[in-house]
């Protein structure tokens, strides 16, 4: 029988003896970089001469500065009284955060927050920041001014760059303030949610600044809010005595433009409107909002004193005590110039006594605020079945108080109804 060449069967024994020594290599790298680690960490080299009863104690900080990374980005910087970190490093406690800065995706500060009391959870990359820790944002979509927010606590999310809390939470700011159930901002989007929400703020959309500032309430069920596109879902709104509610508004503000949907409803002591879309233009050189898609009006009754026992009561009166519904394609307002325009279909109907009906057609209208006048363009018609109609191209109408007149320059052609009774009873001044 042959044997195997001497080459061959010194390179099975090789291969084994090869084997061991990258076994014993590797052990000794490992070996080598785990005693590295344990003269970095400060728990091993703090414990290392200790007696085993005391090697389970924890690191004790005075005034120390924690920096928070995401690989070379800084996250945020944070200033303690003291701060405890645990042995095994799952908690580190905190004793009064008295300042932390956060940061940007471009390492610029955004924010600044303080505390009484912090835990951050290592292997969750979570921080726990409570005893009534106050939070105030620099930078957000609501503007350009400090917000402040306090709360009883806030939960920071390093791995998602999220802030947030679901307990109740008071905001304030230069010019408002108001208080949410529940807030979620984005650090990463710069996206600021805010649930179930009120603020009283200083109008920003109507208000003129020669006008002293009035408060106006505002309530919402949820608002994303961004720096460029902000999204509010039940959004109710009141100033004063109007009361103005949508299902949804976005606002574009680098646009200086809002878009409301939904059922769209305004009420005030005077008027209701209804729609379906509106928009506002708030720039600085147009501020108009534009109401479309079935537009519906109620213009109220003014309060009134009925006539005496006896004492007939004029047709203009009479008018003032009954409401008047109105439709219209759209309404639009220039609200610098206090000037509506309404066009499109414009029916106006008015329910009378004794079961009468006045109607008003016109295919467009001009209301003047400053001057209280409500002009009628092309064709106009005012019908009252069984009493006129009248028709013509161009009407207006003084809504002053104690001054109410109908203008018809340019004419107007009609019918008038009246019974033989009518016609043989005696005018008041005698003459027929």
């Amino acid at each position: 029988m042959m044997s195997a060449p001497k080459p061959i069967r010194r390179a099975r024994f090789a291969r084994p003896l090869l084997q061991l020594s990258l076994l014993v290599l590797f052990s000794l790298v490992l070996f080598w970089g785990v005693e590295l680690l344990r003269r970095q960490d400060p728990f091993l080299r703090t414990v290392a001469n200790l007696p085993p009863d005391l090697q389970g104690m924890e690191l004790l900080l005075e005034q120390p500065t924690l920096t928070l990374r995401d690989g070379k980005r800084v996250l945020a910087t944070l200033h303690f009284d003291a701060l405890a970190i645990e042995r095994n490093r799952v908690h580190w406690r905190a004793t009064r955060l008295r300042q932390a800065v956060l940061y940007d995706e471009e390492g610029k500060p955004i924010g600044t927050a303080h505390a009484d009391e912090l835990t951050y959870n290592f292997p969750a990359k979570r921080l726990y920041i409570a005893g009534n820790p106050t939070l105030t944002i620099r930078r957000h979509p609501l503007g350009d001014f400090p917000l402040t927010v306090q709360t009883a606590w806030l939960n920071w999310d390093l791995r998602y760059q999220q802030l947030h809390t679901d307990l109740p939470t008071r905001l304030s700011w230069q010019d408002g303030q108001g208080t949410i159930e529940r807030l979620r901002w984005d650090l990463a989007s710069g996206v600021l949610t805010l649930e179930r929400g009120r603020f009283r703020v200083s109008s920003a959309l109507v208000q003129e600044r020669s006008q002293p500032k009035r408060e106006i309430d505002i309530q919402w069920d949820t608002a994303k809010l961004r720096s460029d596109h902000s999204e509010v879902r039940g959004l109710r709104l009141r100033d004063g005595d109007i009361l103005a509610t949508a299902e949804r508004a976005d606002v574009y503000d680098r646009k200086r433009y809002a878009l409301a949907t939904g059922n769209l409803r305004l009420e005030d002591p005077r008027i209701d409107i209804e729609g379906r879309q509106l928009e506002i233009w708030y720039g600085e050189n147009q501020k108009r909002a534009r109401l479309q898609n079935s537009v519906r009006m109620r213009i109220k009754p003014r309060q009134t004193q009925p006539p005496s026992e006896g004492e007939d009561e004029s047709e203009l009166e009479q008018a003032k005590r009954y409401p008047i519904d109105a439709t219209c394609d759209e309404i639009e307002y220039f609200y610098r110039r206090k000037v509506a325009y309404l066009r499109g279909n414009i029916k106006a109907v008015q329910q009378l006594p004794e079961g009468r009906m006045r109607t008003l057609y016109a295919d467009e209208a001009e209301y003047d605020q400053n001057k209280e006048t409500l002009t009628l363009k092309g064709k106009v018609i005012l019908d009252e079945p069984d009493r006129l109609r009248l028709e013509t191209a161009l009407a207006i109408v003084s809504l002053k108080e104690g001054e109410e007149t109908v203008e018809l320059p340019r004419g107007a052609k009609g019918v008038f109804y009246y019974t033989e009774e009518n016609e043989e009873a005696t005018p008041p001044n005698g003459n027929r």
